[in-house]
């Protein structure tokens, strides 16, 4: 049975310091926290079996017979410059809805967790959470890697000074997000909510009239232009979403490990 080395206990983050960050957190800040890890379970099919089998037949007289199974660790590493929490969350979450039952959040560097990012791992069930000096970080990775139990590393450090890759690896670099594009209709969207949740990205106003003509790696829009909107973003969110977040082309199968087998059909 895969555990993380004991050793790691001596880093643990104390459960005062998740404590005072969930507190610190205002109760509408942590309802969006709430709202990001709903909806990514759910468009992360959270209620499916974690292991599977499929039989499909098909024309000509043969079959395939998939399996899957859920990955056996996960490690996130982050930095000071991992300070947004739906971000973290939308990258975390599919982890736990795939069934990977030893996820490990890694800080790495100077400075501290934010307390935003600290309440989002308490409000999403994440204990396992360290902070680890550079030699530290190398020493845990090193075995995990040559260990022969596949697993997946999610880069979500501000500034990473190693890509990892083996055999038994799967990673994820988070994209960069630097700037977001935000259509104002009246009231909407909340940025207030914007700037807590993204508190590392400049907003950049813009109309419907002048996508094509912005560089941005996201979009806020109100939700009668969101189809404009995709031909220019890979991220867009509706007025009432602006506090969520979900990472394109990125999801649970990310943190499975299919088997397949070709047969002849009975």
């Amino acid at each position: 049975m895969f555990e993380f080395p004991l050793w790691l206990q001596d880093y643990q983050i104390e459960d005062e310091v998740f404590g005072e960050a969930y507190e610190a957190t205002l109760p509408p800040q942590r309802a969006w926290l709430k709202k990001t890890i709903a909806q990514v379970y759910g468009i992360n099919s959270p209620d499916a079996p974690s292991r599977t089998w499929n039989v499909n037949t098909w024309r000509g007289g043969f079959e395939t017979e998939v399996s899957s199974v859920p990955l056996e660790w996960t490690v996130l590493l982050l930095d000071a410059e991992s300070v947004s929490p739906v971000r973290i969350l939308a990258a975390l979450v599919p982890a736990l809805a795939a069934g990977v039952k030893n996820v490990l959040a890694v800080f790495c560097g100077e400075g501290d967790l934010s307390q935003s990012v600290l309440a989002g791992f308490e409000l999403a069930g994440l204990e396992d959470v360290v902070k680890l000096p550079q030699d530290k970080v190398e020493e845990l990775l090193a075995p995990l890697m040559a260990g022969g139990e596949e697993g997946a590393v999610l880069d979500l450090r501000g500034t990473p000074d190693f890509v990892l890759h083996g055999p038994c690896l799967r990673y994820w670099r988070a994209p960069e997000i630097s700037s977001i594009s935000v259509c104002k209709e009246e009231d909407s969207p909340d940025m207030d909510v914007l700037a807590f949740v993204h508190p590392d990205v400049e907003f950049v106003e813009v109309d419907e009239d002048s996508f094509d003509d912005v560089e941005a790696d996201a979009a806020v829009v109100p939700a009668e232009i969101v189809g404009d909107a995709l031909m220019n973003f890979n991220v867009v969110l509706a007025h009432g979403q602006e506090g969520c977040w979900l990472w394109n082309g990125f999801n649970s199968s990310f943190f499975k490990r299919e088997s397949v087998a070709l047969a002849v059909a009975e």
